[in-house]
Order: C-alpha cells, then structure tokens, then sequence
C-alpha cells in the first residue's frame, strides 16, 4: 500500500476521531445542562411549595442525568485509545510532529493517554468529570431538605 495514501487514509480517521469527541462533549454539555435546570426547578418548586419532601423526591433528577451523561462519557472515551494510536502511528512511523490533539492534552494535565481503569464504572459513572457536578446537586438538594421547614 502506498505510504502517502496510508498516511492520508490516518489523517482523515484521526480528525474523524476527534470530531466525534466533540460532538459527544456538546452532547454531554445538553445534558449536564438540562439536570441543573431541573435541580433548579426542583428547588423553586420546593421554595415556593414549602413542602419538605420535594427537594429529596427532587435527588431524583440529577441522579437520572447523572446515568445518562456516564454512559455518553463511557461511550466517548471509547474512541481515544484509537486516537493515540494514530498519533502514535504518525509520530512514529510517520517522523512527524503531529497531530497530537489527545497526547498534547494528556501532557498539559499530567494524564496517561491509556487508561488505568477502564469499563463503564471508571470511564463514565464514578468519572470525575461526570459525578463531581451531580454530587454537589444532590448534597445541595439534601441541604434544603434539612433546613426547609
């Protein structure tokens, strides 16, 4: 197979790669988005019903968004080992400099482009990226459970 066109047949894989990435950290931007929106919701209505058991019916919510947004992050993450080792690949075999989109950033932050853990729990659901926001939801909806009247 002619180099040039391997090499082509690489790039065009690789920013595919990435541009899936993206699409997937939009989506889970919606997502994440729409729970605080509920939580939100939920804590108007708590206030304005003066109602106790609402904001921790209401817990439900960001632990439904939660699920959702971990499998969309498990799903995501799917796609980088192949990212790295197209760059691999390209940096290697290739000499070339890049594209090193995903190794670049996982030196910037200190991360290993190969993950330690893997499977749906480590990648999506107990993802520090995923659970922080919906635990200090949950925590917040728990604290105006205890101090509403």
């Amino acid at each position: 197979m002619d180099d040039d066109f391997e090499r082509k047949l690489l790039k065009e894989e690789y920013f595919f790669l990435q541009t899936t990435i993206e699409d997937y950290n939009r989506q889970i931007w919606v997502i994440k988005s729409l729970g605080i929106t509920g939580t939100g919701a939920v804590i108007a209505l708590a206030v304005q019903q003066s109602q106790s058991l609402i904001p921790l019916l209401g817990c439900a919510i960001p632990f439904f968004f939660w699920i959702l947004e971990s499998q969309w992050k498990h799903f995501q993450r799917g796609f980088y080992p192949r990212a790295a080792e197209i760059e691999e690949i390209l940096i290697t075999d290739c000499n070339l400099k890049g594209p090193a989109i995903y190794g670049g950033w996982c030196r910037a932050y200190k991360r290993n482009t190969i993950s330690k853990r893997t499977g749906y729990l480590w990648d999506g659901l107990f993802n520090p990226s995923v659970f922080i926001s919906y635990m200090l939801e949950i925590l917040f909806l728990i604290i105006v459970w205890i101090v509403a009247p």
